[in-house]
């Protein structure tokens, strides 16, 4: 039988706070940045943008076709050359997925407006 007691190499107190989600958010991103990651995450980023968002909210908007569906497609053709022209352009990570990130939420807002209406 085993009688050592295992004690944590540090005492409670001295046991680093849990970091929040913007230090946590800074790290990931400076990681992202400096490492051979940049051209993974734009590829994504694109593939994602183009290949799920894009067709599928413009699926949505002609097949629930309320009268705004032109204005709102040629939203979602804007934000996608948006974020294409700001990956190809190879501005740093961080406001490509910020970029990103709004252009998501534009999308997930004019497909509420469809299936709320």
């Amino acid at each position: 039988m085993n009688t050592k007691l295992a004690f944590p190499a540090h005492s409670v107190a001295d046991q680093p706070a849990p970091l929040n989600w913007r230090t946590r958010y800074n790290r990931a991103i400076n990681v992202l940045e400096t490492g051979d990651y940049r051209f993974t995450v734009m590829v994504a980023l694109l593939i994602i943008q183009s290949c799920v968002i894009t067709p599928a909210s413009l699926l949505v908007f002609q097949y629930f076709d309320f009268g705004y569906s032109d204005i709102f497609a040629g939203v979602a053709v804007v934000s996608f050359f948006g974020v294409l022209v700001s990956n190809l352009g190879l501005l740093s990570v961080r406001f490509c997925v910020q970029l990103f990130t709004v252009n998501l939420l534009i999308h997930i807002a004019m497909v509420a407006v469809h299936f709320l209406r």
